[in-house]
């Protein structure tokens, strides 16, 4: 092949890679809003009130007032809505001649979003929001994602679908499933995943009757996630109820341990090896247990023993023990009810000194 042939071929496949995939700045679109909302370019140049139907160029910034929400539609496959005092950046906006989303990042610097993704066609397809500690993919998603600076904690749950939930700061990560949530503070990795708060679910609800999803275009997609919903209700109905009442005896037990250890410190000034130690007496000096109730078999509600865990440390240097239990696992393999407590050695010293 010529020079002049290798060139036209290079540039065709320029062209034709240029022809499906570029950053649409009319797919996004302002699709409703109530009390203030205001845009900055990438400057961070302040920009005239937008008016509903609006479009969002890449980079621009959104945020809302007190007692203001916004509602941004990417194409026809998401739609974020913004609560009141939140801010946020369009870092990327990449879709095919469709309209498709190729490639979506946003970048959460405060307050509070609820977003919906339908199941993107391309595999390669990315939807990710971001915050200043945390990154979450989705694909398929109901979830909702807040950012605090005052702590540098980043929340996020799932409504529905799956969501990926990893720390910026270091290698840690986890995977959100139905109506589960976690928390990432500082640089800390992410908590384990806990059940979504039930009124998570009922600020869900509220968000959900206020989109105008006629207009914007995915009544189909909110179909099908309502049909999943309700095929599944009762099945996590049914885990979520065993979950709770499993999550309030997890609760008292831990109370009852963490009141035994704090006895058995200030008989022998040493932490319990094992919980059983309560119980019976290790050979340590000063022992004079039994320190909790001679029934107690450290069994949680789903028919596992308590995880118990010392000698552990704070990013800070903190010295504390772990109570923990696994939870409920679900009939599709769902995680629920997992509760950790965690007691602190500096505290046990200072109620000796009280």
């Amino acid at each position: 092949m010529n020079r002049t042939k290798l060139l036209c071929a290079i540039m065709a496949a320029v062209f034709s890679l240029c022809a499906v995939c570029w950053p649409a700045d009319d797919a996004i679109i302002l699709a409703d809003k109530k009390g203030k909302v205001y845009f900055w370019d990438y400057s961070k140049k302040p920009m005239p009130e937008p008016p509903l139907k609006s479009a969002i160029a890449e980079k621009t910034y959104i945020a809302t007032g007190k007692d203001s929400s916004a509602v941004i539609a990417f194409g026809k496959k998401a739609v974020v809505t913004l609560a009141e005092n939140t801010s946020l950046q369009v870092q990327r906006s990449l879709f095919d001649e469709k309209k498709e989303i190729k490639a979506v990042k946003i970048d959460v610097r405060m307050g509070k979003i609820w977003s919906i993704v339908e199941k993107l066609p391309a595999a390669e397809a990315k939807f990710e929001i971001e915050t200043p500690n945390t990154l979450a993919a989705v694909r398929g998603t109901v979830f909702t994602a807040g950012y605090t600076p005052a702590n540098d904690s980043t929340m996020v749950g799932v409504v529905s679908g799956e969501v990926g939930v990893a720390s910026t700061k270091i290698a840690a990560y986890v995977i959100l499933k139905e109506n589960m949530s976690t928390v990432v503070v500082a640089n800390e990795k992410p908590v384990d995943p806990r059940v979504l708060e039930e009124r998570e679910k009922q600020e869900w609800e509220q968000w959900k009757n206020s989109i105008p999803f006629s207009e914007i275009g995915i009544v189909g997609g909110i179909a099908e996630i309502n049909a999943i919903q309700t095929q599944e209700a009762a099945r996590i109905v049914r885990e979520l109820g065993i979950a709770k009442k499993g999550s309030g005896k997890v609760i008292k037990d831990f109370e009852a341990i963490e009141k035994a250890i704090t006895l058995f410190y200030a008989d022998t000034r040493q932490v319990p090896g094992k919980l059983k130690d309560l119980l019976e007496n290790p050979g340590i000096e000063g022992w004079e247990g039994p320190y909790i109730g001679a029934g107690t078999t450290f069994m949680d509600p789903y028919g596992r023993p308590y995880q118990y865990r010392k000698n552990l440390k704070t990013p800070g240097g903190r010295e504390y023990l772990e109570l923990s239990t696994f939870g409920l696992i679900g009939a599709a393999g769902d995680e629920y009810g997992k509760e950790k407590k965690l007691i602190f050695i500096g505290d046990l010293k200072k109620k000796l000194q009280q």
